[in-house]
């Protein structure tokens, strides 16, 4: 009972470090703090352990034949208000993992991408030492190095935690997923952590290599690879799984009807650097964003998105764009292709 505890505990600290995200304006080479609001979530699926291709500069990586037959969702939320909040003063963000009822307390940025504890089973568990994972920016060829601590009591068992993580920036390129979509500066990072759970009956240590690729100003990396080994004085076991994005929604309130034709939010609007295009969640009856055409007012054509196959929301910058009204339609040339108008300031 008592190694099932810890193994559990443990599970919820990887289920963190699936997080981060690059800006939008940033190119692959460089990672900067996410950009995202409360409420949103996503959905991963998982698969077994695929070849993540080889680290480098303007590298080609090809998930497109991947299938995942499993999958949970995660919801982000802010720290505060929370039950543990006391527990966690410096974080700022929770992650709801839905099928572990797990709580995740981190803080994404704006400096770091920092793991502090979290809640299990009703049990908290803060750090004395957080985990940081990496600093913001993280760019292309750097590696960072940290070390975490704390005293945890799991079912009345006490553990001592220490532990260790190097993180590097070894690749950028172009991805593509199932579906048809090909995405560009898409950023790998290699992470290699060594994590000692000591107590009163032994030791155990978990070797976990991890491998992610993100894109865009998205919360979740479009494909995990993990490697993990777990070392007790009895056994090791080793697991090894690949996870892809399915889906990801942005946390709004509601999503602007217009007609018959496909429902779309746009937010903010006017705006001035990122805006986000969403449908509704398809099991509210949505439906898939496929292109999304932007032209000026003249009718030229300004921009051309192509949403990752089957998400319900996608993002695009205008921080570079002339000021004025530009017409955004989603699906254009189909049955259910609707137009709003944006106006960038």
């Amino acid at each position: 009972m008592i190694r099932s505890n810890i193994t559990l505990l443990f599970l919820s600290v990887l289920a963190f470090f699936f997080i981060s995200t690059s800006s939008f304006q940033a190119k692959a080479q460089t990672l900067v703090a996410p950009v995202f609001i409360s409420g949103d979530s996503y959905t991963l699926g998982i698969t077994e352990l695929v070849d993540e291709g080889e680290p480098g500069e303007n590298m080609v990586w090809d998930y497109s034949g991947v299938i995942t037959p499993g999958g949970y969702e995660i919801v982000i939320l802010p720290s505060s208000p929370s039950p543990f909040e006391d527990d966690y003063p410096e974080a700022n963000w929770i992650m709801e993992i839905g099928a572990a009822n797990q709580s995740i307390y981190v803080n994404f940025g704006p400096d770091y991408l920092e793991y502090l504890g979290g809640v299990e089973q009703g049990i908290s568990y803060p750090l004395t030492n957080s985990e940081i994972f990496f600093p913001y920016p993280f760019t292309y060829g750097e590696t960072w190095i940290d070390d975490m601590s704390g005293t945890l009591n799991a079912a009345g068992m006490i553990i001592n935690r220490s532990g260790i993580v190097e993180s590097t920036v070894d690749g950028y390129g172009s991805l593509s997923l199932p579906g048809g979509i090909q995405l560009n500066d898409v950023t790998r990072v290699k992470t290699h952590r060594e994590i000692t759970d000591s107590t009163i009956i032994g030791v155990d240590t978990y070797v976990i290599d991890q491998i992610r690729f993100y894109q865009g100003t998205m919360l979740a990396p479009l494909v995990s690879h993990a490697n993990i080994q777990i070392i007790s004085p009895l056994d090791t076991t080793v697991i090894n799984y690949c996870e892809l994005l399915q889906t990801y929604t942005v946390g709004i309130d509601n999503i602007v009807t217009q007609d018959e034709r496909l429902d779309f939010g746009m937010f903010p609007n006017p705006a001035t650097s990122r805006v986000q295009v969403v449908t509704p969640s398809f099991e509210y009856g949505g439906s898939s964003i496929n292109i999304i055409e932007v032209r000026d007012i003249a009718g030229r054509l300004v921009e051309t998105i192509s949403p990752i196959s089957g998400m319900n929301v996608s993002v695009f910058d205008v921080s570079s764009w002339t000021s004025g009204v530009y017409n955004v339609t989603v699906n254009p040339g189909e049955q259910n292709s609707s137009t709003k108008q944006l106006l960038v300031e």
